[in-house]
């Protein structure tokens, strides 16, 4: 969202979370000034969110780890223009989806089946 690691800075100070979790996208090359802010930074991760597996990335998939098995996949580089895929378990999540703010977990259980498996991906919310 901002090339500048300035402005990531001062778009972080606006949100109202305790951790912060950053996963890389192509254009985040500048990360390293402000990884400090970051429980962790990866390209690519799992998460268990409420009992929901989750895999997290910049880029769509077709297919990711556990995707049989009920996981979700999120992610964002597509700016809204990668057609959804009807079934799908995978969700363009990046803010110019939704009016310039993140999703809530509610809002993207809302829209995709919940189907979980909840084994091997850390809580995020009992991190």
């Amino acid at each position: 969202m901002y090339r500048r690691p300035e402005g990531r800075s001062a778009h972080r100070q606006k949100i109202r979370c305790k951790k912060f979790y950053f996963v890389l996208g192509n254009h985040d090359r500048v990360i390293k000034k402000i990884v400090d802010q970051f429980v962790w930074v990866k390209e690519i991760a799992e998460v268990n969110i409420r009992n929901q597996p989750i895999v997290l990335g910049h880029y769509a998939m077709r297919v990711w780890h556990h995707s049989g098995r009920g996981a979700w996949q999120l992610y964002g580089h597509s700016h809204g223009k990668l057609p959804a895929t009807e079934g799908s378990r995978s969700m363009d999540v990046g803010v110019d989806t939704n009016d310039f703010r993140p999703y809530s977990f509610d809002e993207i259980r809302a829209k995709l089946p919940a189907q979980s498996v909840g084994r091997g991906m850390p809580d995020l919310e009992s991190a």
